[in-house]
């Protein structure tokens, strides 16, 4: 029954990771459950292309923390935005700001390489 127990717990705590498409493109999800399709997304150092698509109704965004006047994209009544910045090597953080949705899970990590 231990065994049970550890690994349900083990499962729970996965990280979602989403690479680029075969076209290069970062395609992220988000849902009306203020949450998006993976909690890890990958791309490659330079222009990176990222393509929001909204499964459900509610408005959301997607910024990159400490960018937020260079990249913002928007989905809502258009289910679909399309965006692209360069980015060198590292780590950023992707979220919504609209008010309380970063605070009910809508945040990510974007990893360049």
């Amino acid at each position: 029954m231990a065994a049970l127990l550890l690994i349900s717990c083990g499962g729970s705590s996965e990280k979602k990771t989403a690479t680029p498409s075969m076209d290069g493109v970062v395609h992220i999800t988000t849902y009306d459950s203020q949450k998006f399709d993976a909690d890890i997304y990958e791309a490659k150092e330079g222009l990176v292309k990222i393509e929001y698509l909204l499964n459900g109704f509610q408005s959301h965004t997607l910024v990159i923390e400490g960018m937020e006047n260079d990249f913002k994209l928007e989905v809502g009544d258009e289910k679909t935005d399309l965006g692209e910045i360069e980015l060198k090597a590292g780590r950023y953080i992707l979220y919504c700001d609209i008010a309380g949705h970063r605070t009910s899970g809508m945040e990510a990590k974007l990893l360049v390489s």
